[in-house]
């Protein structure tokens, strides 16, 4: 009985542990602070939920973005977060809750997000998914008009000469497009 029960607890930790690579929510669109997995700062959070964490940041005129200390700017809608942008400035200081960084390698990128991205380039790697239909979507299905454009989330990163990533951008698709 005792190993009947700690089989089963094997196999849902498995499959729960499966089931995360399986598709992108709004709780893979966050950034954490590193050794502080509490200071998060989320997708479709408030800007005063925001500044809890990360304190008062810059306008700018981008976006309707704002800049905040340590290379993390945020681009709100209606004053929720509809997109996070990790700058040079944030590697060991944030991380996105995948726990990929500023510095890390596209390897390291692909080990975390999988490789049902849109497509490989030299210097960028991008992932989109449809959060409708649970699916990741191809290249060719990128460029479609989606039925709600804010469902698509995109995961991305560029990467400089050297292999080594130096932005992280986790946006929705109307984001990333309109800047709106």
């Amino acid at each position: 009985m005792r190993k009947t029960v700690l089989v089963m607890l094997f196999l849902f930790v498995l499959t729960a542990c499966a089931d995360s690579k399986d598709g992108v929510t709004t709780k893979d669109l966050a950034i954490q602070k590193v050794n502080d997995y509490k200071a998060v700062v989320e997708y479709g959070m408030s800007r005063a939920e925001v500044e809890e964490v990360l304190g008062k940041g810059e306008d700018k005129d981008i976006a309707n973005s704002v800049m905040y200390s340590s290379g993390v700017r945020i681009m709100y809608r209606e004053d929720k977060v509809a997109g996070i942008t990790l700058a040079e400035e944030s590697k060991d200081t944030y991380e996105t809750t995948g726990g990929f960084k500023i510095g890390m390698s596209k390897d390291d990128f692909k080990q975390i997000y999988g490789d049902q991205y849109l497509k490989d380039m030299e210097r960028n790697l991008d992932y989109a998914y449809d959060s409708i239909n649970k699916r990741y979507l191809q290249e060719k299905e990128w460029v479609a008009k989606a039925e709600d454009d804010t469902k698509i989330y995109v995961i991305s990163a560029m990467f400089n000469g050297k292999g080594e990533a130096d932005a992280v951008v986790l946006v929705d698709k109307r984001m990333a497009i309109t800047f709106r």
